[in-house]
C-alpha cells in the first residue's frame, strides 16, 4: 500500500491551531501518513514561499497533498495552482476562498476545503449579546487582523445580527496570540477616553484574546480601575476542550463551541488521493452557543448603564 506524504501549513501559533495541529498528526498516524507541518508565523509570503519549496521541489520528493490554514482571504491562489498542476492535493482550512471552484474543474487531484462557519460564528455571537445585554449596552470586541478571513467574517455575522441599542467597540489584534491582544489592550488602556464603566461585556473572536486582555488589565490598567476590568463579564469561542471548562469554572459568562477541520480533513484527502475521487467542494463543521440562548437570557447581566 501507498505511503502518502502530505504536508500541513498553519498561519501561526494560538490554541486552536496547536489543536489542530495535535488533531491532523493523530489522524496521519492512524491513516498511516507521512505528515511534515510549518508555520507561517502569520506572514503571507512566508506561507507562500514555505509551500512553493514543497511544490517545486524533484517529483520524488513532493508531497501528495497540502493542507493549508492560510494567513490572508485570499488563500495563495498561485501556490495552489503550481500545486495541482504538480499533482498535489490542496486543501483549504478556515477560509472560504475564491479560486477553488474554477480549480476544480481542471484538477486531476483532490481540491476542496474544511471550514467553520464563520460568519455562523459571528453570528452566534451577535445572538449571545443580545441574550446578555437585552437592555442594551457596550461590548469591546477584540478580533483578528483585517488580512484575515477568519477575523473579517466572525466581525460580518456578529454586525449583522447584534441589537441595535449595542455599541460594539471593535479592537483588532495585530496577530493570533494572547500576547498580540496583551499589546493590543495595554495601547487601548492608555487613551483617556477608555473607562471600565462604559464597557460592559468583552467579547473575543477566540479563546487567547481574552487571556490576553485580563493579563492587560493586571498590569496595565490604573489601580482605582483595575478590579472594574477584571469583574467585566467575557465571552469567547473555541473547541470543546478548550474553551467549556472556561465557562463551566466562570472564567468565562458563555462562549461559541466550534470544531476542528483536520480530522475531517485529512480522511477526505486520503479517500480521495486513494481512489481518485473529487470530495466535495465545500465542508462546515459544526458550531452552537454553550451556554444555549435560552440559558443566556437567564444570565442576562443587566440595564444599559
Amino acid at each position: 500500500m501507498k505511503k502518502w506524504k502530505c504536508v500541513l501549513s498553519v498561519a501561526g501559533d494560538n490554541i486552536y491551531l496547536r489543536e489542530q495541529t495535535v488533531a491532523a498528526k493523530a489522524t496521519a498516524q492512524r491513516l498511516g501518513v507521512e505528515l511534515e507541518v510549518v508555520n507561517a508565523e502569520m506572514d503571507p509570503v512566508n506561507q507562500g514561499q514555505q509551500l512553493l519549496k514543497f511544490v517545486q521541489s524533484p517529483a520524488a520528493s513532493r508531497p501528495d497533498g497540502i493542507l493549508v490554514e492560510p494567513v490572508t482571504a485570499a488563500g495563495l491562489p498561485r501556490v495552489a495552482e503550481e500545486a495541482v498542476a504538480a499533482g498535489i492535493g490542496w486543501v483549504v482550512s478556515n477560509a472560504l476562498v475564491e479560486y477553488l471552484g474554477a480549480l476544480r474543474k481542471k484538477a486531476k487531484v483532490p481540491v476542496f476545503l474544511v471550514s467553520q462557519d464563520h460568519v455562523e460564528v459571528g453570528r452566534i455571537q451577535g445572538r449571545q449579546i443580545g441574550a446578555l445585554l437585552p437592555e442594551g449596552g457596550s461590548v469591546l470586541y477584540l478580533r483578528g487582523p483585517s488580512m484575515s478571513s477568519v477575523a473579517s467574517k466572525r466581525f460580518e455575522g456578529l454586525d449583522g445580527v447584534k441589537p441595535k441599542n449595542v455599541e460594539v467597540k471593535s479592537l483588532k489584534v495585530q496577530g493570533s496570540t494572547s500576547e498580540s491582544a496583551y499589546t493590543a489592550v495595554c495601547s487601548w488602556l492608555s487613551l483617556s477616553t477608555v473607562r471600565p464603566e462604559a464597557t460592559h461585556l468583552i467579547m473575543s473572536q477566540n479563546a487567547d484574546f481574552i487571556f490576553g486582555a485580563r493579563k492587560a488589565f493586571e498590569t496595565n490598567a490604573a489601580e482605582t480601575d483595575r478590579m472594574k476590568w477584571l469583574a467585566l463579564p467575557c465571552a469567547g469561542a473555541g473547541i470543546p476542550s478548550q474553551i467549556k471548562p472556561l465557562v463551566d469554572q466562570g472564567i468565562l459568562c458563555a462562549a461559541v463551541l466550534t470544531s476542528l477541520t483536520m480530522d475531517t480533513a485529512l480522511p477526505m484527502l486520503v479517500q480521495g488521493m486513494r481512489d481518485g475521487t473529487q470530495p466535495r467542494e465545500q465542508t462546515f463543521v459544526e458550531a452552537h452557543s454553550y451556554p444555549s440562548l435560552e440559558e443566556l437570557a437567564k444570565k442576562r447581566i443587566g440595564a444599559k448603564k
